[in-house]
């Protein structure tokens, strides 16, 4: 039977405040851009994930944070795509997020469909609409 992972419980300092390296109670923390945003324009904020979390868990966790936000659920054939490091994306696996990421880096979200399309979301006539970019 595998070890039962556990939460890391760490508190570093790094280079300051939310920077590389930062660390509160095993949280580190990315920026996580809206790129599909164009009204007010792409915006990021500030997400939290352990240390000992997995990329599953990882992935999962921004997904849940940007379904609450205006404009979701997606359109049936949208779906939502992560990435980070020069647009490569991100993959869900068992793979710690500490072997990835060491805090203050920046994770895009940007929606595609099933052939590759990019998606944007626009505000017409008071609503959100969706639409190819």
């Amino acid at each position: 039977m595998p070890r039962a992972r556990t939460l890391s419980r760490r508190n570093v300092k790094g280079r300051g405040w939310h920077k590389r390296g930062y660390r509160e109670n095993g949280e580190l923390f990315i920026q996580l851009k809206r790129a599909y945003c164009t009204w007010p324009g792409p915006f990021s904020r500030t997400h939290s994930v352990n240390e000992n979390a997995t990329m599953e868990e990882f992935i999962h966790s921004m997904a849940r944070e940007i379904s609450m936000e205006d404009g979701h659920p997606l359109p049936e054939g949208l779906f939502l795509c992560f990435q980070a490091f020069r647009g490569k994306e991100l993959e869900q696996s068992d793979e710690l997020v500490k072997t990835k990421f060491d805090g203050a880096e920046t994770v895009h979200a940007k929606v595609f469909d099933e052939e590759g399309t990019q998606y944007v979301l626009d505000f017409e006539g008071g609503r959100f609409v969706w639409s190819p970019k």
